[in-house]
């Protein structure tokens, strides 16, 4: 567990088609990538963030491949957990199941909000418009699924961000059979910018 504020905001999404799901993260904090956001393919995705706990991604993707459902898995995992109240995790699956918790003690700003095909978590945010603006961003937007979730840490980004500022970003997008895209920037001045460079989209 990280014992340090680690403000993050993150969007796990599923294509209007359901053949691809995704989630990407945005952090004020150093290789984001490592730590928060976790996907399997013909399962799901997952975001675990605040004091990051990485048990919820690497355990939650196992208990979703067993047949549990996303809420059946997340309490599970919070049942086990003794610091629950310093977490914020999402779970999605490919049924379109969706779960969420924040705790008590996460870092504020903090949000969550859940649409038809989406989940957007932050904290540590400079204001609530944060996730008001990805989940706005993702809403408004169609086509493809990383394009959309890209856009949707950009608008995060320019709506306030993290309080510190973004020092990485990461996406992962997962098919029914293998992974799709997978990027992680580590460290960068601007690193959304980066990601979308990468993707060919800025």
């Amino acid at each position: 567990m990280e014992k340090r504020k680690t403000g993050k905001f993150s969007i796990l999404a599923i294509s209007s088609d359901s053949k691809l799901m995704g989630v990407a993260v945005a952090s004020g904090s150093t290789a984001v990538g490592d730590r928060v956001p976790y996907a399997r393919p013909g399962i799901g995705v997952i975001a675990t963030q605040a004091y990051t706990n990485v048990a919820y991604g690497i355990n939650g993707l196992e208990l979703l491949a067993k047949g549990l459902a996303s809420k059946e898995a997340l309490d599970r995992l919070l049942m086990e957990d003794l610091e629950k109240e310093l977490r914020q995790v999402a779970i999605m699956d490919f049924k379109k199941r969706k779960a969420v918790f924040t705790g008590a003690k996460t870092p504020e700003f903090h949000g969550e909000l859940v649409g038809e095909d989406y989940i957007v978590v932050g904290n540590l945010l400079t204001r609530k418009e944060v996730v008001n603006s990805m989940a706005e961003e993702f809403e408004n937007s169609s086509g493809d699924l990383t394009c959309r979730l890209a856009m949707a840490l950009k608008a995060g980004r320019e709506s306030g961000g993290d309080k510190r500022g973004e020092k990485s970003a990461a996406l992962i997008v997962v098919g029914t059979e293998k992974v799709k895209v997978k990027i992680k920037i580590n460290v960068h001045e601007s690193p959304i910018k980066e990601l979308c460079r990468k993707l060919g989209i800025l």
